[in-house]
């Protein structure tokens, strides 16, 4: 919890060196993915990953992270949230795991100006439950947690 919100800070303090310029943030969380899937991590890989290769020269590569849980819903949670995992119910089908008015990464960074966007799947639940009509706007999603746009699934 410490080391999240000593990362935070520093993003915080990041986004004060430049007033005209925030610098970008790109955060990608992969499923199924070791650490030595990426050349960048692994020269000996035998995935080509350039795109992730050239983000890892040009940026700032975390080397020592750890998943909080080890599947997807409760890691998500706890990179969004800062808080242990275990403080939720998984029933992600049946509601929103992350509770209304709960600080997120993103509401912080939308808060010092940044454009936020989320691309891929949620399962972070969502008001509706199985039988949810996905034409109608999804209520408890992303938009509903700080980011600006998403684009994925439920």
């Amino acid at each position: 919890m410490h080391r999240f919100l000593f990362g935070l800070s520093l993003v915080a303090g990041l986004s004060l060196q430049a007033k005209d310029q925030l610098p970008n943030i790109v955060l990608i969380l992969a499923d199924d993915m070791g650490y030595g899937d990426p050349r960048c991590y692994n020269p000996k890989s035998k995935n080509p990953t350039p795109s992730i290769d050239r983000l890892a020269r040009e940026g700032i590569r975390f080397t020592d992270a750890h998943a909080p849980a080890s599947f997807c819903v409760p890691t998500r949670y706890g990179l969004l949230t800062g808080r242990y995992p275990h403080r939720i119910k998984l029933n992600w089908r049946s509601q929103a795991l992350i509770e209304e008015g709960r600080t997120t990464v993103p509401s912080v960074l939308r808060g010092k100006g940044y454009t936020t966007a989320m691309i891929g799947k949620w399962h972070l639940g969502f008001e509706g439950g199985p039988n949810y009509d996905y034409s109608k706007l999804l209520v408890g999603g992303p938009v509903d947690h700080g980011f600006d746009s998403y684009f994925g699934i439920p």
